[in-house]
């Protein structure tokens, strides 16, 4: 059975998270804070940036069809691509189902939530008794918490291990319980929910081997409760944050005695789009918002989330998005130059437009950008057989000026 790291994470959001740093691209430079691959064809990706012809996702794009289609897509607006591009020892080969996207977009910039107050707190618990305000608690847990791990790192002689996660917030503490059910507001930009009596029946169940659950079939799972089902559960105990919409990253289903459970990790999604997420290890100096939750067919047993609660300050005028035309034009640019450097015996299997994630001063920017990487099962799997992982599987590139931003 596959590790369970989440619960280790999850509970109010105690600080000593261990986070190790993201594979580094090959040949790679720092840009005021942003990975950046090396490359010499400035001139030929303005060039394609700047040619005309006609747009589409490969003959796909539909102004404002995001926020119609949903964050997961919708299938009957996206083109299959199987392209091989590159030469010689690097290659990259596509394999994915490409989504429509909009003619134009905004870089968002978001801030912590003024709008989480205690009223917003309780409406989440959903309280099935007398409500206690235990934030003190809390913190004296926290407190608790950083000196042992304090005395720890003394004891061995080594720095300071507590590390914080990235992101934006004053760090302030809300937390409120019925007993049973607990309810956690961290900083404006972060919260959690458990009821810890059905999170230990959901325990129980996860003792059983787990069956991953493609995320893109709305009906995966349990035929009696589907993935969909336990989405509408989860967004219907969201909602009251003003969350209108999340993308399911990945998706586990166990079941024992009749007794069905997913464990699913998601992110927020921003008028139609996913904010870029990353997937197992993390470069900590980067903001990944993203969520967690343990959703049963009795209902919602625990969620965690991380900068997923945000509230816009400005957008700036839409900018003409690149079809992905160009973007293929591109990535054989950056293969050619060596800023990518790609294995064509793994698929690239998703292309999506993204928002990613910049964090500046106590602000977040959102820049839409487009995401092409593999399936990190099919990759570890991989990278185990040929004993090296020097080659790039996930990659990011600005949908507007088509930089190459990041490569792992």
């Amino acid at each position: 059975m596959r590790k369970k790291f989440f619960k280790i994470l999850m509970p109010f959001f105690m600080s000593a998270v261990l986070l190790a740093g993201c594979q580094a691209a090959p040949e790679v430079s720092k840009d005021d804070e942003i990975l950046r691959a090396k490359g010499s064809s400035e001139d030929e990706i303005e060039a394609i940036v700047q040619e005309d012809g006609e747009s589409g996702t490969a003959g796909i794009q539909e102004e404002d069809v995001a926020a119609e289609s949903g964050a997961q897509g919708d299938s009957r607006d996206a083109e299959p691509v199987s392209i091989v591009l590159g030469s010689g020892e690097s290659r990259m080969r596509i394999e994915a189902e490409i989504a429509a996207v909009p003619e134009a977009m905004s870089t968002l910039t978001m801030q912590a939530d003024s709008r989480l107050r205690e009223e917003t707190l309780r409406s989440f618990l959903e309280p099935q008794g007398e409500v206690k305000d235990f934030t003190e608690e809390l913190l004296a847990e926290e407190e608790a918490e950083r000196q042992r791990v304090a005395e720890i790192d003394e004891k061995l002689g080594e720095g300071n291990s507590m590390i914080e996660i990235a992101g934006v917030g004053d760090g302030s503490r809300l937390a409120l319980t019925d007993g049973n059910r607990k309810a956690v507001f961290v900083g404006g930009t972060g919260g959690s929910y458990e009821d810890a009596a059905l999170m230990e029946k959901c325990y129980a169940v996860a003792k059983e081997e787990a069956q991953k659950v493609d995320v893109k079939k709305e009906n995966g799972g349990d035929v009696s409760f589907s993935l969909q089902d336990a989405k509408d559960l989860l967004m219907s105990r969201l909602s009251v944050l003003g969350i209108e919409d999340i993308y399911l990253i990945e998706a586990y289903f166990y079941e024992d005695n009749g007794f069905s459970v997913y464990e699913v990790q998601f992110c927020p999604v921003v008028y139609g789009m996913p904010v870029a997420y990353c997937f197992g290890q993390e470069d900590i100096s980067k903001v990944y918002p993203r969520g967690v939750a343990w959703v049963s067919e009795e209902g919602v047993a625990e969620i965690g989330m991380w900068n997923c609660l945000m509230e816009q300050v400005s957008a700036t005028e839409k900018e003409k998005i690149l079809s992905f035309d160009k973007v293929q034009k591109l990535l054989e640019t950056y293969l050619k130059d060596g800023s990518l450097y790609c294995v064509e015996d793994v698929p690239f299997s998703t292309v999506e437009l993204v928002y990613f994630v910049e964090q500046k001063d106590n602000v977040l920017e959102l820049v839409p950008m487009w995401n092409i990487h593999m399936e990190p099962e099919e990759y570890v799997e991989y990278t185990g057989e040929v004993g090296s992982n020097d080659f790039n599987w996930t990659v990011y590139i600005d949908a507007v000026t088509g930089e190459l931003v990041a490569a792992q």
